[in-house]
């Protein structure tokens, strides 16, 4: 495995200086988003030995002076500090920018002295046309989650670099920024995506907590995952008007992934419940079963009543622990609290959960 990569780190060094001379590249060398931020470069005039050009930091001192780039990097701090906790190093930065590639917020070593890590920092902006291809920029420009691994980079100077970025949403599917880790280690990307996604989700249910005058309402087709980053949010104001909704949500209810949600409404969403079970969708209480179609239904959990503007986002307790654990725990977790609800009744907390009582003790065994 480290043979082949080494091997395609070769071909891509002969490549890029091919390339830039005005060559083709080969076929399936580089992803998709990485081949279009080459192309733009080359058109650029931009030439793969250049130094890179930093911008100067706005601020000596980091602070945000908008309130969008303050709340970005509030929702992403939690999550941040987890992955920081799991893989960073004296070699890595983990940080999060704004759509604009802006650094709003950042964890690093104190002790690192890498001259390639030292200008990433809160207050610079990273762009395309400054450092050549980066993570970032073409999770920002493409919308996908982007690995970008040593001669990957556009530029010479950056050939020793990793680098791992997932693009975060906004209320209205937008790309609002992205999460990204970067260093001169050897990491596995595929397991670096997997809890980058993960935390991405999670950043953008915080982000709908800051819908303040709102309802908040979780669901999945698996009450499982309900009080985890996979579950839909939607925010609902008090006249049942459905003020937005998370990606997860947008794709169970078959919404549009992008843009704002005109007119729609908990009464049209859920058309297939009947009075009482709508009524029901804005109380407190336990999960229901909305069904949304002939073969198809959703567990629907009331999570938090509007707050005041000027009052303190609660999150629940329930998802606050969640997010602790791993997703093996956090179905432990879920198993416990059914358990506890339904009074010790094994058969009603299985009933609950949508699983069988073999499966339900199953997972009890796995937590002691």
């Amino acid at each position: 495995m480290a043979g082949t990569l080494l091997e395609h780190q070769k071909l891509l060094q002969a490549a890029r200086r091919d390339f830039a001379e005005g060559g083709p590249l080969p076929q399936h060398l580089l992803a998709p988003p990485l081949q279009r931020s080459w192309e733009r470069l080359r058109r650029s005039g931009m030439q793969p030995r250049e130094a890179p050009l930093p911008q100067p930091r706005l601020n000596c001192v980091p602070q945000l002076e908008h309130n969008d780039d303050r709340r970005l990097a509030r929702c992403a701090q939690y999550d941040m500090d987890q992955l920081w906790s799991a893989f960073g190093g004296r070699q890595w930065t983990l940080f999060c920018v704004n759509a604009d590639g802006f650094i709003v917020a950042q964890r690093e070593h104190g002790l690192t002295d890498s001259p390639l890590l030292r200008p990433i920092q809160v207050g610079r902006h990273l762009r395309e046309s400054h450092l050549g291809t980066t993570a970032p920029t073409c999770a920002l420009s493409d919308d996908v989650p982007t690995l970008v691994r040593g001669n990957e980079h556009y530029l010479d100077h950056f050939s020793a670099m990793f680098c791992l970025s997932v693009p975060l949403h906004g209320l209205e599917g937008e790309v609002l920024g992205a999460l990204d880790i970067t260093g001169t280690g050897a990491r596995s990307g595929e397991l670096l995506l997997d809890y980058f996604r993960q935390a991405a989700l999670s950043v953008e249910n915080r982000l709908m907590l800051e819908c303040r005058p709102c309802h908040l309402l979780g669901l999945q087709h698996d009450a499982r995952w309900l009080n985890t980053p996979f579950q839909g949010l939607l925010a609902v104001s008090e006249d049942g008007r459905i003020h937005a909704a998370n990606r997860v949500a947008r794709r169970l209810l078959g919404l549009p992934q992008r843009g704002p949600l005109p007119g729609l409404t908990l009464e049209g969403v859920f058309a297939g419940a009947n009075i009482h079970q709508r009524r029901r969708l804005l109380q407190p209480g336990p999960a229901r079963r909305i069904r949304l179609a002939e073969d198809s239904a959703v567990q629907v959990q009331y999570l938090r009543a509007p707050v005041p503007r000027r009052g303190s986002v609660s999150v629940p307790t329930a998802a606050r622990e969640a997010a602790k654990g791993s997703l093996r725990a956090q179905g432990v977790q879920a198993v416990r609290d059914a358990v506890v609800t339904c009074k010790g009744n094994v058969s009603a907390a299985a009933r609950r959960l949508g699983i069988s009582r073999t499966t339900l003790y199953r997972k009890l065994q796995q937590g002691d």
